[in-house]
């Protein structure tokens, strides 16, 4: 169990951070109060992981005080931001995948027992499929993801930002391998540039599926491993420990047959001794179990492995690998007996040759059943966790302290979500990938804020808005089923649709063993879903995903949503209404080079006069100037962009950007006091070009709005406007 306490503080210094915390929001209005400074006396990222076969990004975050985080369970308390960035070394450096969020409050140390650091863990989904490769089968795709955890606000879009309550932590990951090409690629990289005749057939837009091979030899995959000094018993485990009458288990591993191993002369009684023999802490050379903590709003546990070696995990990325599979024990009443098991999750990994030095971090996630143990926010239920790793063979059932042959253990105290009221039957916990509570009921608008907005604020969602959330059968085994449906706002019920009339769920059954992961299609044409979970029988939907609500085809404006479920008895209940707005408008970009800016497009640059003009050093000729354009309802930003930046010794554009509600290069702090504010109808811009290079130029114009589209919280981008100019020391006819 990780052991509090926070590093005994001077009492100044502990009043210090006190104050600190207190008048932190009036950085809002004071912004010098917000400075960087990386405070991790409340909250802390501990760790960082990724499920190539879901997309899903975890961070497990350890909440340290008992107080400090604005009030109890029963008010709005806090809320904690992780921003995810990600390096896919594609040259592009770290990209904002954007943030997920979660509630906070202040939890009593009282009665005594194991309250703090409390492990919640948050996660994101991302889309990497147009980053995977198809590279040698002993190469990854290896990009480097950036978690920033931000007390309070939202953390910036600028990824080298530091927080001022919270903390940054980086790790390497792995994509999973692309598994099929287009021929087109194939020709492409041939430079085929005309099908020979007796390839004419073939339809280059056509897919083919990459097959899986099978185990390589044995003789072969022993040679590799000894070069590697992987240990025998590592290299035969999945071989010889099945045949052993010791207890434990595998899921359907690829092994080879004993006569195989027999015939290279192996050890096999020296490797059986060592795997019968009694384990105290398992090892943990090839990988180890960092982390685990509960994303309370979704009941779904989650935990951080780290890889750490090259190889020794059963093949490379054209093999089906190995597995490693992560137990959840829970001790209800905190006595220190870990007596109900609640499941194991498990994550494939491989053998790969350019493996970081500091390994390679994985995540894997599982849904419990904890409804029989909400409690109202007057009475916060915290409880301790165990998760138990091991490679390949399945970790025990039935004993919490087991550990097989390879692997670890690790405690987290967690808080159980409370109820909502006397009796909860069901919520709506995320909409458009945001926390619903963070839908003004006023404004409708996402995270809104009246008086000093930044561009973190007053959001509203277009695109594709994703409906997450959980019903609570309450003992019911019976069918529930449930509507999420939208109207214009202030429109008669009569006009209530259907947000969606199919739908895919991604189902678990903890049932067989192993587990049973499947799809659920269901098309009811009124838009009525059978709710298929019910963790009494050890079913789940995995992402707790309800519907989804195409909004492409609708009028910009107010929505009105009403999520409805039948209850034990067939009767219609509402568990949640509320309004949103919704802005599908995006940014026309003028094509033209024009010499003053086009005010029938949203986003123009232009340079006065026209571009492709020469400026020199000289006094008369060594300023660009120019206006640009750039307006959306929901304005967020504008950046220009000055390249080669390897020839500009550090010269940027005047202004270089601007927020919504800001000053010109004042950064993402609101100081206009004006929510309406949709951006720059005709600004006038400028370049020094006394200390560049000779060369050619080009200055971009990127903008993006506040809209939450597609139900990512990134910033929209709808493309960019460029001009260009050369510098030479003197202009001919100049």
């Amino acid at each position: 169990m990780e052991k509090l306490k926070i590093p005994n503080q001077p009492a100044r210094q502990l009043t210090e951070l006190q104050y600190g915390r207190q008048t932190f929001l009036l950085s809002k209005v004071f912004p010098q109060l917000a400075k960087a400074a990386s405070i991790t006396h409340w909250e802390e990222i501990t760790c960082v992981g990724y499920d190539p076969e879901k997309g899903k990004l975890e961070a497990i975050v350890s909440i340290k005080q008992a107080s400090g985080y604005s009030g109890g369970l029963c008010t709005t308390g806090s809320k904690e931001y992780v921003r995810f960035f990600v390096d896919f070394k594609d040259g592009s450096g770290f990209q904002d995948m954007g943030y997920s969020s979660f509630k906070v409050a202040d939890i009593s140390e009282a009665p005594p027992g194991p309250q703090h650091p409390l492990k919640y863990m948050t996660h994101l989904f991302i889309d990497d499929e147009k980053y995977r490769k198809i590279l040698t089968c002993k190469t990854a795709v290896i990009p480097t993801v950036r978690a920033v955890l931000s007390w309070n606000i939202i953390p910036s879009i600028d990824p080298d930002a530091i927080p001022h309550y919270g903390n940054v932590r980086e790790a390497n990951i792995q994509l999973k391998r692309r598994r099929r090409f287009i021929w087109g690629d194939i020709f492409d990289a041939l430079q085929v540039k005309e099908k020979p005749d007796f390839l004419a057939h073939i339809n280059l837009k056509e897919e083919v599926n990459i097959p899986i091979p099978p185990i390589p030899p044995l003789a072969v995959l022993y040679k590799e491993y000894q070069k590697a000094k992987v240990p025998d018993h590592r290299t035969f485990f999945t071989t010889i420990a099945p045949m052993i009458s010791n207890g434990k288990k595998f899921s359907a591993v690829s092994s080879y047959n004993l006569f195989e191993v027999q015939k290279l002369k192996i050890d096999v009684k020296a490797i059986t001794d060592l795997i019968l023999k009694p384990v105290g802490q398992a090892d943990v050379s090839f990988e180890e179990l960092m982390c685990v903590g509960l994303n309370t709003p979704l009941d779904t546990l989650g935990a951080v492995i780290k890889i750490k070696k090259s190889s020794g995990f059963s093949g490379d990325l054209c093999t089906n690998g190995s597995k490693e599979h992560v137990a959840f024990w829970a001790d209800w009443d905190n006595n220190g007996t870990f007596d109900t098991y609640l499941g194991t999750s498990s994550v494939t990994v491989h053998d790969i040759s350019n493996m970081p030095a500091d390994g390679l971090y994985y995540n894997v996630d599982l849904p419990v059943n904890l409804a029989r143990r909400v409690r109202t926010c007057a009475q916060p239920n915290i409880i301790r966790i165990r998760a138990v790793l091991s490679w390949q063979s399945l970790p025990s059932t039935t004993d919490p302290n087991d550990l097989n042959t390879w692997g670890n253990r690790i405690d987290a105290v967690v808080q159980i979500r409370p109820s909502q009221g006397a009796h909860v039957e069901a919520e709506l916990t995320h909409v458009g990938g945001v926390d619903r509570d963070l839908i003004d009921p006023v404004t409708f608008l996402v995270n809104s804020d009246t008086t000093n907005p930044t561009s973190h604020n007053n959001r509203p969602y277009g695109g594709w808005v994703r409906f997450n959330g959980i019903i609570n059968r309450n003992g019911f085994n019976g069918v529930i089923k449930y509507k999420i449906e939208y109207k214009k706002y202030g429109a008669a019920d009569s006009t209530y649709a259907a947000v969606s009339t199919s739908e895919t769920f991604e189902m678990i059954d903890f049932t067989p063993d192993p587990n049973l992961e499947f799809s659920d299609p269901q098309s009811p044409a009124d838009g009525w879903f059978i709710y298929k979970e019910n963790p009494a029988i050890g079913l789940y939907n995995q992402t707790h995903y309800l519907a989804g609500w195409s909004t492409d085809g609708l009028t910009d404006g107010i929505y009105t949503i009403r999520f409805t479920h039948t209850d034990a008895f067939g009767v219609e209940q509402v568990a949640d209404l509320f309004s949103l707005i919704v802005n599908n408008t995006h940014m026309s970009i003028s094509t033209t080079a024009n010499t003053s800016v086009d005010l029938t497009k949203s986003l123009d640059l232009v340079i006065d006069g026209g571009d492709c003009h020469c400026y020199d050093k000289t006094a008369a000729n060594h300023i660009v100037s120019g206006h640009l354009r750039a307006v959306h309802p929901y304005f967020a930003l504008w950046t220009l962009n000055l390249q080669p930046a390897s020839h500009t010794h550090g010269t940027v554009p005047t202004p270089r950007h601007r927020y919504y509600d800001a000053l010109p290069d004042a950064g993402d702090v609101g100081n206009l006091a004006d929510n309406s504010d949709d951006g720059d109808e005709n600004t006038p811009w400028s370049v020094d070009v006394s200390g560049m290079d000779n060369c050619g130029y080009t200055v971009s114009l990127t903008a993006r709005s506040r809209v939450i589209r597609n139900s990512s919280t990134t910033f929209p981008w709808y493309g960019e406007k460029a001009v260009g100019f050369s510098v030479t020391d003197k202009c001919p006819n100049a």
